[in-house]
């Protein structure tokens, strides 16, 4: 599967075209130079890892023995980052901490539709946690870069 985008930055702000004709723009808190109209990119980056998790488990979840059927999912998410990665000086020197995010944490919460009423065991939702990370591109890839992901999955 390919994904493709077209952008155009002025100033601190960057909107966008995906393939798939939806506009996406970001921009910088005013404190840091932006102009605050729309979210900042490590929070679409957050934001991707919700969307990619819940379309993940919902795909798991159908195809687990016996079926998790999902009616939704709520999430409540942080990432943390040490700023002195992207901002360390002098600016010729390569940093002494990576930039990206170092820890994503926090807690999904599954509610299943009312076939199973919400009864899920302790081993189906450990089943359907570590095959959506494993299977969601954008988890997978935070996790590969060295971001560690401490996010509990209850029902």
């Amino acid at each position: 599967k390919s994904y493709a985008i077209k952008g155009t930055g002025i100033g601190s702000a960057v909107t966008m075209k995906t393939n798939t004709n939806h506009t996406i723009s970001t921009d910088i808190p005013k404190k840091m130079g932006g102009t605050d109209t729309a979210p900042q990119p490590v929070e679409h980056l957050l934001s991707a890892l919700l969307g990619c998790t819940q379309a993940t488990a919902i795909f798991v979840g159908r195809n687990m023995n016996p079926r998790l059927f999902i009616e939704r999912m709520e999430f409540d998410i942080q990432g943390h980052r040490d700023e002195r990665g992207a901002l360390q000086m002098p600016i010729s020197d390569i940093p002494d901490i990576p930039a990206r995010l170092q820890h994503v944490s926090g807690v999904i919460t599954v509610f299943l539709k009312q076939k199973r009423k919400n009864i899920v065991s302790e081993d189906e939702l450990r089943f359907l946690s570590e095959q959506t990370e494993i299977r969601c591109p954008v988890a997978n890839m935070m996790k590969e870069s060295g971001c560690v992901m401490d996010i509990k999955w209850i029902a």
